[in-house]
């Protein structure tokens, strides 16, 4: 069978290198091997709290039980043990972001200290931040609004590549007429200053802040880009030799990227036909890829998120590494706790 835990591979690959190791064992461990401190995991003495956020980055949820705590967790994938969590605790009538007001990492501060989370319990949203250590910081309020005229609606907040806050505010002038401005947030503690645009900031109208920090509009996919630049609209990740990698109803696709330069108005689609499947026969077999996945920092593999279809037949971390070209999936066991609810890959760093 092609899938299998990472435990049981790391586990065949000692018995090579040491023979009489695994010749006296009764019961194969799958317990994983432990990190080595050297390589950037944690010690023993630290604090998953606090310590670097490096391995697997990924947030869950679980909306069957509690959508007031969002984990967003590091975990080594050579040993499956749970590095380091950054915990989430807000107020019942906010939702947390993803899916809503922002994609993927740009709900999160890039030292994961901070979440954008959101109440649309009324026409004009909320939108806060919320820290690790509980504070709540509503930034509705910062905005200013012109005399005469009416807030509407915050429908879309993001971080931005230089760690501040961007939202997309919309204002009734006295004539009812629409005013959209993207306001930037240093931090959620100081002044916005609003920022320029070369579109009409409107309701339900996506942006992205670009590495350059010049701000986009998204009409139906996100640019992503490796370090270089090079990139794809619509991809979840790419490679640092420039492959783009998306997932389209439960199918991985890629593509060479491009500069965004070299890019056309056409680029900016999520449509897969110009791509080229990656297969994973074992995995698709019998699971369900879902709609996230990151690259490892040597871009040769991928880890991705995939249900089963048997909804009985593995109640595990459903995260799988593969190769960027396709093959063999090996599912990433955790070797410390269960992880409840809805897994978004955001990451996988060094």
């Amino acid at each position: 069978m092609s899938i299998k835990t990472l435990s049981s591979a790391l586990l065949a690959a000692t018995c090579v290198l040491a023979l009489g190791a695994c010749a006296h064992s009764s019961t194969p461990s799958t317990t994983g091997v432990p990190s080595d401190p050297s390589s950037g995991g944690p010690t023993a003495s630290q604090d998953p709290a606090t310590a670097p956020m490096s391995g697997i980055i990924f947030a869950a949820s679980d909306a069957g039980i509690d959508t007031t705590v969002t984990t967003v967790r590091a975990i080594d994938p050579q040993s499956g043990t749970i590095t380091a969590t950054r915990t989430f605790t807000f107020p019942s009538e906010y939702l947390s972001a993803p899916g809503y007001m922002c994609e993927h990492m740009q709900c999160y501060s890039p030292d994961f200290s901070r979440m954008i989370v959101a109440n649309n319990d009324g026409e004009n949203e909320k939108v806060a931040v919320v820290s690790t250590d509980g504070t709540l910081t509503v930034l509705n309020d910062a905005i200013p609004t012109p005399s005469g005229h009416t807030p509407v609606s915050n429908h879309f907040a993001q971080f931005g590549p230089d760690g501040a806050i961007y939202v997309a505010h919309i204002d009734k002038d006295a004539a009812s007429d629409r005013v959209g401005t993207i306001y930037r947030f240093p931090s959620e503690t100081e002044a916005p200053e609003s920022v320029p645009t070369d579109f009409t900031v409107e309701n339900y109208a996506r942006f992205q802040v670009m590495p350059d920090l010049s701000i986009q509009r998204t009409k139906t996919a996100m640019w992503v880009a490796n370090e270089a630049g090079v990139g794809c609209f619509g991809a979840d990740a790419v490679t640092p030799d420039g492959t783009c990698l998306t997932i389209d109803q439960g199918t991985i696709y890629s593509k060479p990227g491009t500069p965004l330069a070299q890019t056309t108005p056409a680029d900016q689609t999520r449509l897969v036909s110009n791509w080229t499947k990656v297969a994973l026969p074992g995995l698709e077999s019998t699971h369900t890829i879902e709609g996230w996945l990151a690259v490892s920092p040597d871009g040769t593999q991928m880890v991705l998120y995939a249900s089963p279809k048997d909804p009985y037949s593995d109640l595990s971390l459903p995260l799988f590494v593969a190769p960027v070209a396709g093959g063999d999936a090996t599912q990433v066991t955790t070797t410390t706790e269960d992880v409840p609810g809805v897994v978004r890959v955001l990451g996988w760093t060094k």
